[in-house]
């Protein structure tokens, strides 16, 4: 059986619409009970990945007002002098993720028993999020945490409903989608990303995760109905991620699911679906530059649709689909004639 057609962020465009807006300042990114019972002044999450959330970069994101998750393989002594310290000076939530019951119990109990009464969101994090793995650890979770869970990953309404009835407050989308991810080319499973995303948030509040290459593919996720935008790709190599350092000049960056991510965290590995890589070091401030051009391009995307609110895009934005062709269109294409005169 072969479903109808998907879409990932290059297939599509938004379409411009009449608006009245007259400044981008005017615009507003901050949205009420985004990610549970917490708001976000701009829609952006860092991935909990360990090239690119540790301690900076939390603090980074809190200062920007989005968030940062950190990654689920930091030893629980390291994990706990970050949490309280984080809890003694910050008014945002703590957030880290945590992997499924079976293999992280520790962690879980961890923290369930120490801050389950804090400011802290658990996200729980495992590669297929509709399995009895997330079942389990969900119903484990909610015996013990009223707090705000994060639940993925998944890439459809069905999945995403299942992990809401089982615990989740938000859902995150994306299965392969994601800049340093081959589950696609390993398993051939997955699900175009930004109808994943549009046909999820009709089941309650999503993450898109995965795929963000530009502040237009960020855009396009909120137009589709996401809360928020997880991004790792984009900011790799920046000053806030781990292992940066001014004297080097290269960074490395890895998906949670490499070999080399693998090897270091679980000792050895049977299947890997991701790779890792060394990206150039950005220079000192481009953390902020890089979430700078993406709220940028999230606010001139809302001024096209006539959109003042991330509630009003998801209501008026509308996109029409492209071929593949248009990829040349999209970018400025006169630099190949001025290649070519030189």
């Amino acid at each position: 059986m072969i479903n109808t057609n998907g879409y990932s962020y290059d297939d599509i465009l938004l379409v411009p619409q009449y608006s009245e807006i007259s400044s981008r300042k005017d615009i507003s990114l901050e949205q009420s009970k985004a990610i549970g019972k917490y708001d976000l002044s701009i829609p952006i999450i860092s991935a909990n990945m360990d090239t690119i959330t540790g301690e900076e970069m939390l603090y980074a994101m809190e200062n920007f007002g989005g968030l940062g998750i950190l990654h689920r393989y930091m030893s629980i002594e390291d994990l706990d002098i970050i949490i309280r310290r984080w809890l003694k000076n910050a008014y945002s939530p703590f957030a880290v993720a945590v992997g499924c019951l079976k293999k992280d119990k520790e962690r879980i109990d961890y923290l369930l028993t120490n801050f389950g009464d804090k400011n802290i969101i658990i996200c729980v994090d495992i590669a297929h999020g509709d399995s009895k793995h997330m079942k389990d650890t969900l119903t484990h979770i909610r015996k013990r945490f009223s707090g705000t869970v994060i639940a993925g990953n998944v890439c459809t309404p069905e999945a995403t409903e299942r992990l809401f009835l089982w615990g989740a407050d938000t859902v995150k989308i994306g299965v392969g989608p994601g800049s340093a991810c081959t589950t696609r080319i390993k398993t051939g499973c997955g699900f175009p990303q930004l109808t994943a995303v549009e046909e999820c948030s009709y089941i309650g509040p999503v993450i898109a995760d995965g795929g963000i290459k530009t502040s237009g593919d960020a855009a396009k996720a909120l137009a589709a109905g996401a809360t928020a935008v997880m991004v790792g790709g984009m900011l790799a190599g920046t000053d806030k991620t781990p292992n940066w350092r001014l004297d080097a000049e290269e960074i490395e960056f890895r998906g949670m699911a490499s070999p080399e991510a693998r090897s270091d965290f679980e000792g050895s590995y049977k299947n890997a679906e991701g790779i890792s890589c060394m990206v150039q070091r950005k220079p000192t401030g481009s953390t902020y530059d890089v979430l700078k051009i993406i709220i940028e391009g999230i606010r001139s995307a809302m001024s096209y649709t006539g959109a003042a609110t991330i509630k009003e895009f998801h209501a008026k934005a509308t996109f029409i689909s492209a071929p593949p062709t248009i990829i040349l269109e999209n970018n400025p294409h006169i630099l190949e004639s001025c290649s070519q005169t030189q």
